[in-house]
């Protein structure tokens, strides 16, 4: 029955025509009487409609409903219901009040209130049930003029709708960062002054009807019973006719806000899209920076898919963009708009001249678990000008009150050398035999460059740490030369002195190739002399190296070292994995062998649970939205791998259990 009477719904002009009067005066509203504004031929129908949906005297309807409804009229004025969605047109708010109140009136007749009551009883409650209804409609968005308009006067004086009618020519402005959830908390506030006392007397006999009308314009939709499900299905109505919809598909949908249902059309969107192509003829890119999406792809997409739903959307992308921002789903630019111009080029080469105009949007929004986003795009989405410039997107925020300054090499996560490296080992075709002989280290030998781990715990890392930046400052030009002594705790911290451009990871024996080696053969599976590479000191000394020259970074994305709890939190496997990927040595499991090394050196603290002690210490990474958790090694001695560096706790990670030696 319901849906057949969703379906007798058809959209109508909704957008009253303005009249002389309602004509602005250089940019000015003039304020109207509820006569005047209620004196059109759709509002006309829509307070007819009304009338034919309450059984009582004109007297009474006049008193109990029409008073109501005029001073709901002269509060509103000309005000849009929506900045951007629907109803957004002069006089739109009042249009959609109306239409609310005599959608829900109809509606109403098709439920048997109150719900369980024996069949006289819900007799004698009838009318009193039809005024909760049309009283919840009245006042379901009156909220939104206190709260999400500004109106200002003509004098400069700010008017708010408890004043009555304005006394002057008005102009108003929507407020940017308003609250959604708030306006509907308001209905109870207005109640007072513009229901009649009298209506109150006769609601409070009924305590059942009186608790849902007080519950529902109090915000508590969730808990108001039968009497939001009525509501809500008319604003919904009233929407979809609006935009375009089809009121007639509204039955076979659940009730879910706008945004939510924004949300999910964007991520079914996402998922019908290619994703990461490196030669192009794709629809997006995942970078570490967020989802970059084609802006006019993605909104003819979630357009489409809502309206398949029997969902209105806005007809426009600028209007959609502007609801998919005020709802957080994308990101705006530093000029608060939604388009990103951006140059895209993939790592095989494939670089489009011209820049695209992008969406940005948060891998929070689209993908609840890490695991299930793809992975990144191997390539560069670089945000440009109008004119194709390069444009800074760093944003630096406040971690505390006290500024750390920052002195380290501004190096992007694509350049970091988290990845400091070990030598790199050239090694023949395995059939041929090569010899070898130890020699004296040679601080000078040339080394690979570094290249970017792009391991799925990196991502991890990543994602926790995105929405911070450096809280580990260098000293100037802090620069040593690793010296391997045969007693660890012998060892002292290299001086500052100026280091080559990179820095030379401490080995106690280098290999020196033989003669016959080619140097355009690829490392083999297990390079020559790995015992001189698996070794914990020789990975402590590449550790300090690359902190000491600044090529490992401390406390930021990606890095493999962090302090919490004033120790050094070493994280793991990801700094054994790439020490020994840059050394050549690619079997899968040498970085257990490595981590065992390193811990045989006794350097760390052991984790102690109630039942068990562990070499390895989780951290929790708090989000913005979700925590992820790190393993690592504890180190309390920080001194011994960042030397004369200020150490400052990482506010963003908390350690798991308590420090003791074992």
């Amino acid at each position: 029955m319901l849906k057949k009477l969703l379906n007798s719904f058809r959209p109508t002009k909704s957008q009253t025509p303005l009249t002389a009067e309602e004509q602005p005066t250089d940019g000015w509203h003039s304020p109207l009487s509820a006569d005047k504004l209620l004196d059109t031929p759709l509002r006309k129908q829509y307070l007819n409609t009304i009338w034919q949906n309450v059984s009582m005297t004109p007297d009474m309807f006049k008193k109990l409903y029409r008073t109501p409804i005029e001073h709901y009229a002269e509060m509103v004025q000309l005000l849009p219901a929506s900045e951007s969605h629907h109803h957004a047109h002069i006089g739109g708010m009042l249009d959609h009040g109306l239409e609310v109140i005599s959608i829900a009136a109809r509606l109403r007749q098709s439920y048997v209130l109150p719900p369980n009551a024996a069949p006289e009883e819900q007799a004698k409650q009838r009318d009193v049930w039809t005024a909760v209804v049309i009283y919840a409609a009245l006042l379901h968005d009156i909220g939104k003029v206190a709260v999400d308009i500004e109106v200002q006067q003509k004098d400069g004086t700010r008017w708010f709708p408890w004043q009555g009618k304005p006394t002057q020519p008005y102009n108003f402005r929507y407020i940017k960062g308003r609250d959604y959830s708030l306006h509907p908390t308001l209905g109870g506030f207005f109640a007072s002054q513009m229901l009649p006392k009298e209506a109150f007397d006769w609601i409070g006999k009924f305590p059942q009807a009186f608790a849902q009308l007080m519950t529902f314009i109090s915000g508590h939709h969730d808990k108001a019973g039968i009497l939001a499900e009525i509501i809500q299905k008319a604003d919904q109505i009233s929407v979809t006719m609006a935009l375009g919809g089809d009121p007639g598909k509204l039955a076979e949908q659940p009730k879910m806000s706008f945004a939510k249902q924004l949300q999910i059309a964007l991520r079914h969107v996402v998922g019908q899209f290619k994703l990461n192509a490196p030669k192009g003829g794709c629809d997006g890119w995942l970078t570490e920076d967020g989802l970059w999406l084609m802006s006019k792809s993605t909104a003819d997409h979630i357009r489409a898919h809502l309206m398949s739903q029997g969902v209105s959307v806005p007809s426009l992308n600028g209007k959609l963009f502007d609801e998919l921002q005020a709802h957080n789903l994308i990101e705006k630019t530093a000029q608060d708009t939604a388009i990103w111009n951006c140059k895209v080029a993939s790592n095989i080469g494939w670089a489009p001249p011209k820049p695209f105009s992008l969406l940005k949007i948060s891998p929070n929004v689209i993908w609840d678990n890490i695991e299930q986003r793809p992975a990144l795009f191997e390539g560069r989405v670089n945000v440009v000008d109008e004119q194709g410039n390069s444009v800074s997107t760093d944003v630096v925020p406040v971690l505390s009150d006290v500024e750390v300054p920052n002195t380290m090499p501004d190096l992007s996560i694509a350049d970091t050398a988290n990845n400091v490296v070990p030598p790199t080992f050239e090694a023949e075709p395995v059939n041929d035999h090569l010899t070898t002989e130890p020699v004296v280290e040679n601080p000078t030998q040339s080394f690979s460059e570094p290249t970017v781990d792009s391991t799925e715990s990196t991502d991890d890392v990543a994602f926790a740490l995105q929405f911070f930046d450096d809280m580990m400052p260098d000293t100037a030009e802090q620069n040593a030369e690793p010296v391997v002594e045969k007693s660890l705790k012998s060892q002292s911290v290299a001086e500052e002195t100026e280091l080559l451009p990179l820095p030379t990871p401490p080995q106690k024996v280098a290999p020196k190739m033989a003669k016959n080696v080619k140097k355009e053969a690829k490392p083999t599976a297990c390079p020559p002399n790995t015992t001189e590479i698996i070794d914990g000191l020789a990975f402590l000394n590449w550790v300090k190296a690359g902190v000491l020259s600044g090529k490992i970074f401390v406390n930021k994305p990606n890095a493999l070292i962090h302090i919490v709890q004033n120790h050094l939190f070493l994280v793991t496997p990801n700094s054994f994995q790439i020490y020994l990927r840059e050394a050549g040595v690619t079997d899968e499991a040498a970085w257990e062998l490595l981590q065992k090394h390193f811990q045989n050196l006794g350097i760390h603290k052991r984790c102690h649970t109630e039942n068990d002690s562990r070499n390895i210490w989780e951290c929790s990474v708090v989000g913005p939205k979700r925590t992820s958790i790190l393993n690592g090694f504890l180190i309390e001695d920080v001194k011994l791998i960042l030397g004369d560096k200020l150490a400052v706790n990482n506010q963003w990670l908390k350690l798991r259990g308590y420090p003791y030696y074992g």
